[in-house]
């Protein structure tokens, strides 16, 4: 089975240690989200992850072959139309024309982008669409393991809830194995198997909780509930920088249950 597996990760820009002693696995067909506060050192952690990056100290050893990766931006070839650049990693693979244009028209289509949006560069595309064809680039490749920063952060709630359910459908259907950044810990909740939780100053991981449910049992009361109950755990406060949670204070007993009453 393919895994990956961080060890003793830490990683330095000049004089500032940006990451410590961070070590995580992830299995296939498995999602771990990674919350915490912007500058903990998230992003840098998926950079070295997809080999952008080369750790300061520490190891990542991978067995997963493809990578698709997702970005907060699109990151979209400004001189490519819609579906050429769905079909970019297929290229890259080496995937025949034909073939290529058939994936990338199925996987428009899945996306919710008509046949005149396939047609249209990036600068003709709102942003919503262009992370739809992002999002089309990623899993086009049928990656082992999809790496994703932040992808959903500048999305208005509709849109997030179709992107969620096709991602849905490629962990379950396709199983990828996902490594997924956010500061949205009710995203976390939704979407993850287990939940790394990340302090800053430098970034280190704080305490790692799974998420049992399945994903299709995650209804929206459930998805509050179980967001609300973890924002009360100490190191998912610690995470956000936020005061310790105060115990609950009993109430005071009724008169008739005092003693001797």
């Amino acid at each position: 089975m393919n895994a990956l597996s961080i060890r003793r990760l830490g990683h330095r820009y000049g004089l500032t240690t940006v990451l410590s002693d961070v070590s995580l696995d992830l299995k296939a067909g498995e999602t771990l989200a990674l919350v915490g506060p912007s500058g903990c050192g998230k992003s840098t952690l998926l950079h070295i992850v997809a080999g952008l990056l080369d750790p300061y100290e520490g190891r990542v050893r991978s067995t997963f072959g493809r990578i698709g990766c997702m970005f907060q931006q699109p990151r979209l070839m400004p001189w490519k139309n819609a579906l050429d650049n769905i079909a970019l990693g297929l290229k890259a693979q080496r995937v025949p024309a034909v073939a290529r244009r058939r994936q990338a028209l199925d996987w428009a289509a899945r996306l919710g982008l008509s046949a005149e949006d396939g047609h249209k560069y990036p600068h003709e595309l709102s942003g919503g669409m262009q992370s739809r064809v992002a999002l089309g680039r990623a899993l086009a490749v049928a990656p082992e393991l999809l790496l994703l920063d932040e992808p959903f952060s500048a999305l208005d709630v509709g849109l997030k809830l179709e992107l969620y359910a096709v991602l849905r459908e490629q962990v379950e259907q396709g199983g990828s194995a996902v490594l997924m950044i956010t500061h949205d810990l009710m995203e976390a909740v939704r979407l993850a198997d287990r939940i790394a939780v990340m302090g800053s100053g430098p970034g280190r991981v704080l305490h790692e909780f799974a998420v049992d449910r399945p994903r299709s049992a995650r209804d929206e009361a459930w998805i509050h509930r179980t967001t609300a109950e973890l924002m009360d755990v100490p190191p998912v406060r610690e995470c956000f920088g936020l005061a310790p949670a105060r115990p609950p204070v009993s109430p005071a007993r009724p008169p008739a249950l005092e003693a001797g009453a």
